[in-house]
């Protein structure tokens, strides 16, 4: 016997190819299984017209009572729905009155109407009403595997559907050892994010992504989103050895000149330190320039923001008018990060930005529970802009406003930030005042004071460091006068020694 490379068919379905590891096996059989209304019929259907559109008659078997004219109302409202190649290229048929019957005469019917049609593609809606009718095991075995290698004599592929369900703990399904290809829908968990997801099990002979990914599915029909972490690292760029001004002449001086291109910054602080406003600095500053960018945004409504920064004497509505500025903004609810990151990098691609805001970077946590699936999305989409030369200026919403806890272990810093911006409240004197460091820049010099800085109706003006105090970054500040050596006390039920 002699081996001959796998050929695979593209699916015509956002995203799922790379989840199969280059498509749908061609002579193979997939099976894709899910409770009903997990967007089963939708999925085939998707596949069939692409099919159809790239010249493969298609045959369309339901094993179901349901009529041919109540899937069309159905699904028919999919824009990937072109009547035109109904009877053309794409057959619809029904044997559920042979289904009732004999499993051997829905065999010869499926093998016949494929044979009639030069069916390059069948689909088979509902093998679990064969198994209802027929529960026998052995007779479900023989059915698919004659019926299997029956179409791939013809070069005709077997998708078949179902809604049955493994029990992992008992014994597996006929289908589930038979299939070159297994593919699983689930519905949104209603306890948590309201996320469809699409699970693979196995693709022979391909370098499959195993695990969930999220779908969505809309009246262009169904994508998938492969998870943010499996996408392959774009090809890295040389990066020209320059600085991005960050809007502020005083923050860049602190840098030694601005932000290093191709780098991930992250400014962090508390509620109300002005995290939002050294973004807009900086993207407003990038138009000024002739700089295309990006600002990601969560919570805030782009009117909203543009008032805001109308109010600190910037104009934000102007430079995205004029397509120097892209505003993306997606609540961080029932949505996967996946979605989120596809559509950026799109948006990234699309608008040939090279400085990317991203407003908001503990809203992740909505939709990335898991903190190690967080850590491995966040080191990915590092390499992703920097691969691609795109200077990112992430905010980050510590905890505390006043406080001496300074903790970022487990925090996006270790995973993300070349560079630190540190903003932060602190109460001296009775008075609370604003202050920022810069607590690193990796491979290069900045300036490792304390500064204070205002906000007012230019937005945010650095000053110089604040007069002499000491804990400035714990939000507690004092004088050095106040310092105080404290003795330590002797445990209880010892005295000191008088010598």
């Amino acid at each position: 016997m002699t081996s001959t490379p796998t050929k695979f068919l593209d699916t015509g379905v956002p995203g799922l190819d790379h989840v199969l590891g280059g498509g749908l096996f061609e002579r193979g059989l997939l099976l894709v299984f899910g409770p009903p209304g997990a967007g089963k019929t939708t999925l085939v259907f998707q596949m069939a017209f692409h099919a159809a559109s790239a010249g493969r008659p298609v045959v369309y078997i339901s094993t179901l009572a349901e009529s041919a004219s109540r899937l069309v109302e159905h699904v028919g409202t999919m824009s990937f729905w072109d009547a035109r190649q109904i009877g053309r290229r794409i057959f619809l048929e029904s044997v559920y009155p042979l289904v009732r019957r004999s499993v051997a005469e829905v065999t010869s019917a499926l093998v016949e109407t494929a044979r009639s049609h030069g069916a390059r593609l069948l689909v088979l809606d509902g093998l679990m009403t064969i198994r209802d009718l027929h529960p026998g095991s052995a007779e479900q075995r023989y059915f698919l595997h004659d019926v299997g290698t029956a179409l791939a004599t013809l070069g005709c592929t077997l998708v078949v559907t179902t809604s049955d369900v493994p029990d992992m703990h008992g014994s597996t399904p006929p289908e589930f050892t038979m299939s070159d290809t297994i593919v699983e829908l689930r519905h949104p968990d209603a306890y948590r994010q309201q996320v469809r997801s699409l699970r693979m099990w196995k693709n022979r002979g391909a370098p499959c992504v195993l695990g969930s990914h999220a779908v969505r599915i809309t009246a262009e029909g169904l994508t998938v989103y492969p998870r943010f972490e499996t996408l392959p690292l774009p090809a890295a760029a040389p990066v020209p050895a320059e600085r991005l001004s960050s809007g502020q002449p005083e923050l860049d001086a602190m840098m030694s000149g601005g932000l290093p291109r191709g780098t991930v910054t992250i400014a962090a602080g508390a509620p109300g330190t002005g995290k939002t406003l050294v973004l807009l600095h900086y993207l407003i500053e990038g138009a000024r320039q002739g700089q295309k960018g990006l600002l990601v945004g969560f919570r805030e409504p782009y009117p909203d923001l543009v008032a805001r920064a109308r109010s600190f004497g910037m104009d934000l509505d102007g430079p995205v008018k004029e397509g120097l500025i892209t505003v993306f903004r997606r609540l961080p609810v029932d949505v996967a990060i996946d979605e989120v990151l596809a559509q950026v990098l799109v948006d990234l691609g699309r608008t040939g930005a090279t400085r990317l805001g991203f407003d908001g970077l503990a809203e992740l946590d909505h939709v990335m529970p898991d903190e190690q699936r967080r850590y491995d999305v966040l080191a990915s989409l590092a390499e992703v802009v920097r691969a691609r030369g795109i200077t990112t200026l992430f905010t980050w919403e510590t905890g505390q406003v006043v406080g001496p806890e300074l903790d970022f272990a487990g925090s996006p810093l270790e995973v993300l930030a070349e560079n630190v911006i540190l903003l932060r409240h602190v109460e001296f004197q009775g008075v609370l005042r604003r202050i920022l460091s810069i607590l690193k820049m990796r491979g290069t010099m900045h300036d490792h004071s304390i500064r204070q800085y205002e906000i007012g109706g230019e937005g945010i003006r650095v000053l110089s460091p604040p007069e002499s105090a000491e804990g400035l970054l714990t939000g507690i500040a004092r004088l050095p006068s106040e310092r105080r050596v404290k003795r330590p006390e002797a445990p209880p039920g010892r005295r000191e020694d008088p010598r």
